[in-house]
């Protein structure tokens, strides 16, 4: 698939549609972002066996991380999968991530960003729809 990111650490970066998200992303865009992406992290196009299923980034987190330029760099993405991961073993379905400079709401079931923010946008913010934090 032409959006699909490879990232060592976390696997196959794959933007999903959110039902009910309102303007889908045109390709030109995503095949933007993922080529910036991938040139912010290093092309790493070949897949390493035995990764877990990556996590998934639905195209209004893409379009999030890029408009609010949140930098997506392989430790946070190791630190973020590794709390979906966390959060799954606790029996979490919505959980909203925290790490130093950003927030992430995530679809612990299907490993799926939802959307995010930057520190700044998450001061009066109530997070509804969550059953759990976790804090990287």
């Amino acid at each position: 698939m032409a959006n699909e990111l490879f990232i060592p650490q976390v696997g196959t970066i794959q933007p999903q549609t959110e039902v009910g998200a309102g303007k889908a992303q045109s390709p030109k865009d995503a095949a933007a972002f993922t080529r910036l992406l991938k040139e912010k992290l290093g092309d790493a196009s070949s897949p390493a066996a035995g990764l877990p299923a990556a996590l998934k980034f639905s195209a209004h987190a893409m379009n999030r991380i890029k408009d609010r330029s949140i930098s997506m760099g392989g430790d946070l993405l190791s630190r973020l999968e590794k709390a979906v991961d966390t959060a799954a073993q606790k029996g979490s379905k919505e959980s909203l991530i925290l790490s130093d400079d950003a927030a992430f709401i995530v679809s612990v079931k299907n490993k799926t960003v939802i959307t995010v923010m930057d520190r700044g946008q998450m001061n009066g913010n109530v997070f509804t729809n969550i059953d759990s934090t976790v804090v990287i």
